[in-house]
């Protein structure tokens, strides 16, 4: 029987505003369908919600970047409820501050009035390091008519995303404490929150009759359509990222994905007829709408930051030219910075006639000899922060500072004091967390977003809910604080239910067949993503078919095959190299106590781990290309081989049970590969990698077990066999005889076996085949000659001639076939990469200064990491 439980059942801290519990501790009205579930499923229940939660969250590969450190998400299973008429009066006053904010920028970005009349200082402006003259009159594509009916009102705004830090007093008043306008994050990990908990929560949303979030998103799809400044059916929207690495690299791709949007790279886009072009193996496609969520001054290293590796050369240029529409209009950063809130509120009313309704909370621009005097006399009650970027530094707090510190922030402040401002520290209003298997009241701040379209100012219902027990923790960015929750806006009214952003039944849909739409950097990643996760499957049978005979009767010294395992092992580097050589290997450990320990060693830079990382960083590169079942595979490997702790004390069987498992992960998804993805360049970019990494790593096998005969060879072969999963193949045929011959034909030039040379070798082929050539290219290239010589090499090889012992005693044909094989491989793959995926050039900028040139994303080819 459950027992009761009551979200009153934590203290109420006196004097603080509770958005759960009233004044008297009732419970306010909108969480009363929480609070009728959590009677029923009892704190146990809400501890299993919270376990399975955690779960979702890996599953869906959830993370953020911090630090340089990828971390997982953390969502609260407690939702946050708030009161629809609260939110309406709320919403009018962020709705009035993207005007207020629009009108800012759009005066400091034209005419100057602010400037002129000092009602915001000259310094902010002109002295900011982040404004260029490049954004002064930029304009938007506003004034040329639209095919679409979209009024040209509309396109020329430059805030059409923008999201408010937004904290609630203790006298329940809402204050400001920072602006988004550049390109804020958080719509992605929010949406994120509402699917994950109405999965631990099934019903609870439509009980508790909460505002749903897919009409906002259906608003935003809808308005970015209508911004091309081109005739077009369907205009091709672009997404701009940061790349790998980057902290909102999970978003990025899942906005992508939700939306329908093409997730492209600065390397993905070129300039060409003045118009912005998406880079293909198919041509060029143009590009009507880009969604950029990278930093202004990194758009475009022509005219703006000349080292900037993110943006497109030329990009100002088309914009001027009005054909394409760039979401926030480049210079948004301005609006933003925190120097800015002092004089918001007399910008206000000198553009819009209007006092701000929702004001910001008190900063202090040190610029100004007065403020910077009461920032100096008042640190202790402050939080500093700097002036012009809401990056620039993480927010400081003098109160927790040494003596020393402070002194030297002072100094600091006195050197530059336009670098600073200072900014009250608010009482945050509290929530009920579920942390620790009982509800505390931790602090809260909400990350509102709106949208800005020719029908006027869309709030999204809720938002990016960060909670703390901490305040301090909740000053800096989206994924600042100790948590998030999803935010509910709970109604009265009716809610529609049926929203959705999938196309209206009555639309017609054009069909089609796409396939080379790849850019050259997707096709990159996939040919990387086939490449690692068959090093991974080649590394893991290796290791498996070892550990399955050392943990059998036999002494280590009675195995004779146990020499060649070893060599190969040395040879793909699961192992030092001293093991595969006679003499040295007596002074090493023994292996039937190093290699359990070894298999998921993250020292061993080459092996097992090293490619299970290197499978997952491609995968997340392209997590806009590849389904949510492929992802979860990649990611439960990644948490087999790297997160969970390896097998200790040379326990041989644990270490066996653990590759069993990622084999059967890798099979998984080599069987989605090869049933769910449409065969497009996409799809070849994978299988030419694995055959490539396949080819290459059975080559190596081969190469140094079998080119020098032993005096019972039968061991060997039946442990080759199991390595390259072709016993049971071997056995149907020749039954349990096991001889060199026939192993080296099923594992060579056997073209019916998948795991043969000869069969990889025909893939190859065939792909290079139906890959997209120039029509200035004449001849063969120099993958498909590499490609063509090998396969003359296999088709003309003779097995009894291959399995020959020579008078040294060395299968010279098979050592030499093998040979060429290897030293091959990774000279066709960098023709590939050569010729279809990498497009380097040497950006240049007006100040004459080179910039710098993207760096490689993947590891040389061969053995490397």
């Amino acid at each position: 029987m459950t027992t009761p439980f009551s979200l009153a059942s934590y203290d109420k801290l006196i004097g603080r505003f509770d958005e759960c519990r009233g004044e008297e501790g009732h419970i306010r009205p909108q969480w009363a369908a929480i609070e009728h579930l959590f009677n029923q499923i009892g704190a146990s229940g809400l501890s299993d919600r919270s376990v399975q939660i955690e779960q979702l969250v890996r599953e869906h590969g959830l993370t953020f970047q911090f630090d340089n450190d990828k971390k997982p998400w953390q969502l609260g299973t407690v939702p946050v409820a708030l009161e629809d008429h609260d939110w309406r009066a709320l919403s009018s006053g962020l709705a009035q501050r993207v005007r207020v904010l629009e009108a800012v920028l759009d005066d400091l970005l034209g005419s100057q009035i602010l400037v002129r009349d000092r009602v915001v200082p000259r310094e902010i402006v002109w002295g900011n390091p982040h404004f260029y003259r490049a954004y002064h009159r930029l304009e938007q594509t506003g004034g040329i008519p639209t095919p679409n009916g979209a009024p040209a009102a509309a396109r020329a705004k430059r805030l059409h995303v923008t999201a408010f830090d937004i904290v609630r007093g203790d006298n329940g008043r809402w204050w400001v404490t920072g602006d988004r306008t550049r390109a804020p994050s958080g719509l992605g990990h929010l949406l994120e929150n509402r699917i994950v908990l109405s999965r631990a929560l099934p019903h609870l949303h439509r009980r508790a009759n909460v505002l749903r979030l897919a009409p906002f998103f259906e608003s935003l799809r809808s308005h970015l359509r209508a911004l091309s400044p081109h005739a077009a059916e369907n205009p091709r929207v672009a997404l701009l990222a940061p790349g790998s690495g980057s902290y909102r690299e999970f978003e990025d791709a899942y906005l992508a994905r939700y939306l329908g949007y093409t997730l492209v790279q600065g390397r993905d886009l070129a300039v060409r007829g003045e118009r912005l072009n998406l880079k293909t193996l198919g041509g060029l496609l143009p590009i009507d709408v880009l969604w950029r969520h990278v930093s202004d001054q990194n758009c475009d290293p022509l005219e703006l930051d000349p080292n900037a590796l993110e943006g497109c050369t030329g990009l100002l240029q088309t914009i001027r030219d009005g054909n394409v529409a760039v979401v926030n209009s480049i210079g948004a950063t301005i609006a933003e910075m925190p120097a800015l809130l002092p004089f918001l509120g007399a910008a206000a009313r000198k553009l819009l006639g209007e006092e701000l309704t929702l004001p910001s909370v008190a900063t202090y621009w040190c610029g100004d000899e007065g403020p910077c005097r009461y920032v100096l006399n008042n640190l202790d009650k402050l939080i500093v922060r700097g002036a012009y970027a809401v990056k620039e530094f993480e927010p400081l707090i003098p109160e927790q500072m040494t003596a020393e510190q402070k002194g030297e922030l002072v100094r600091s402040i006195k050197a530059q004091p336009h670098r600073y401002v200072g900014q009250e520290r608010l009482s945050h209003s509290l929530t009920p967390v579920w942390s620790d298997g009982k509800l505390r009241p931790w602090h809260l701040t909400l990350r509102s977003f709106q949208l800005q379209t020719a029908d006027g100012i869309e709030v999204l219902p809720g938002g990016l809910a960060r909670v703390s027990p901490r305040p301090e923790l909740l000053g800096g960015s989206a994924v600042s604080g100790q948590m998030t929750q999803d935010c509910w806006i709970v109604t009265d009214d009716p809610v529609d239910h049926e929203a959705t952003l999938l196309p209206l039944e009555s639309e017609p849909i054009r069909l089609r067949r796409s396939g080379a739409e790849l850019p050259s950097r997707v096709g990159e990643h996939l040919f990387w993503l086939g490449r690692y996760t068959e090093r991974c499957e080649s590394i893991a049978r290796l290791l498996r078919t070892t550990l399955t005979r050392l943990a059998g009767e036999d002494e280590l010294d009675e195995l004779s095959e146990m020499p060649r395992l070893t060599a190969a092992l040395a040879a793909m580097g699961q192992l030092e190299p001293d093991y595969a050589i006679e003499g040295l290997n007596g002074a090493m450990p023994r292996l039937d106590v190093m290699l359990p320990d070894s298999v998921f060693d993250c020292s061993t830079s080459r092996g097992l781990q090293s490619a299970a990382v290197g499978a997952l960083r491609n995968a997340s590169a392209v997590r806009d290309r590849i389904s949510l079942d492929a992802y979860r595979i990649l990611r439960a490997l990644h948490n087999q081989v790297v997160v969970q702790s390896r097998p200790r004390g040379g326990n041989v069987i644990a270490a066996i049970e653990r590759l069993n498992h990622c084999i059967t992960l890798l099979l998984a998804f080599s069987g989605l590969a090869a049933e769910s993805l449409t065969r497009t360049h996409g799809w070849r970019f994978v299988l030419l990698g694995r055959r490539i990494e396949r080819a290459h790593q059975t080559a190596e096998l081969l190469l140094a077990t079998m080119t020098e005969p032993m005096g019972s060879e039968s061991n060997l072969c039946e442990a080759i066999l199991d390595a390259t999963d072709s016993l049971m193949t071997y056995r149907s045929r020749y039954l349990s005889l096991m001889q060199p011959a026939p192993t080296i034909d099923l594992l060579v030039t056997d073209e019916s076996n998948p795991r043969s040379l000869r069969f990889q070798m025909q893939d190859i082929e065939q792909v290079l085949l139906e890959l997209p050539t120039s029509a200035a290219h004449v001849g063969l290239g120099e993958d498909e000659r590499i490609a063509a010589d090998l396969m003359r090499r296999l088709l003309v090889a003779n097995v009894t001639d291959l399995s020959h012992c020579g008078p040294e005693m060395k299968r010279d044909a098979l050592a030499d076939l093998l040979d060429k094989i290897c030293t091959a491989m990774p000279t066709l793959a960098n023709a590939i990469e050569a010729r279809y995926l990498i497009h380097t050039s040497v950006s240049q900028s007006l100040t004459g200064e080179p910039a710098k040139q993207v760096p490689m994303t993947n590891a040389p080819i061969g053995f490397a990491p």
